[in-house]
């Protein structure tokens, strides 16, 4: 299997971003990848609604909150099936998944030796190696490879997240980017849900990167991160073993 083609960096989505109608749907897309054969994949499909929202507290961007379209568990072989139709009108996909593989022992990229180290094992958000999930990693590659085809482009409007993580460092002040309580009925869509957020908030300019050329991951923008969080995820930054982690880049304490 070829390898995805990544940048050092992040390229801007600004530009992307401005291709984009100002009228018509906007549908954002989050996927909690589970394995091909089973009914273990979530999807979440999120539409920015209609009706305003004039709460202070809500920022500007987000005044006309979300609302679920789809939420469901699927198998893994029929996801670009059961989201074709909303390919057209969506600005972001965001997904749960390696959509890269690094190299060397149990195939991790940088960003995930680094969330791999004494705090992120502590609070049990550290990710599992590539290399224990192999058939997922594939098949995580080949939907990517698929979506390119369809115009998407990773680490633009394709991006990788990591739910688990996310919702231990906001908690629930995600919660205000949606009209109403989505009807989670399983882990899988709760993660989906996850997912579809952090698709609009990256549209919005809203999430930060960490990574390197083997891959990226997107999260929040640190202002939707609870306090105790942003202190623990700066400390284990500030201490990163130096040569180690040379090559990891963020932009979250920009």
């Amino acid at each position: 299997m070829s390898k995805v083609k990544i940048t050092t960096r992040p390229s801007s989505f600004r530009s992307l971003r401005k291709q984009a109608p100002v009228k018509g749907k906007k549908f954002f897309i989050g996927i909690d990848l589970g394995w091909k054969e089973k009914r273990t994949t979530g999807l979440c499909i999120l539409e920015k609604g209609l009706q305003p929202s004039y709460y202070p507290s809500i920022p500007r961007f987000a005044r006309n909150r979300l609302l679920p379209v789809l939420l469901k568990d699927v198998f893994g072989k029929d996801v670009l099936k059961t989201i074709n139709p909303y390919l057209k009108e969506t600005k972001v996909i965001a997904i749960d998944a390696p959509l890269t593989q690094g190299r060397g022992k149990g195939k991790m990229r940088l960003y995930e030796k680094f969330l791999s180290t004494s705090i992120f094992r502590k609070e049990k958000v550290n990710p599992l190696p590539p290399a224990l999930i192999s058939k997922l990693s594939d098949f995580a590659r080949e939907i990517v490879k698929k979506l390119e085809k369809k115009g998407f482009v990773l680490s633009l409007n394709l991006v990788e997240t990591f739910p688990t993580l996310v919702k231990k460092v906001c908690g629930a002040n995600l919660n205000q980017f949606l009209q109403g309580a989505a009807p989670c009925q399983t882990d899988n869509q709760r993660s989906a849900l996850i997912c579809a957020i952090l698709a609009f908030l990256h549209f919005n300019f809203k999430t930060c990167y960490l990574g390197y050329k083997d891959g990226f991951l997107f999260l929040p923008e640190i202002a939707f991160w609870k306090k105790d969080w942003r202190q623990k995820f700066y400390q284990a930054w500030k201490n990163r073993p130096r040569v180690k982690y040379h090559r990891l880049i963020t932009n979250l304490f920009k």
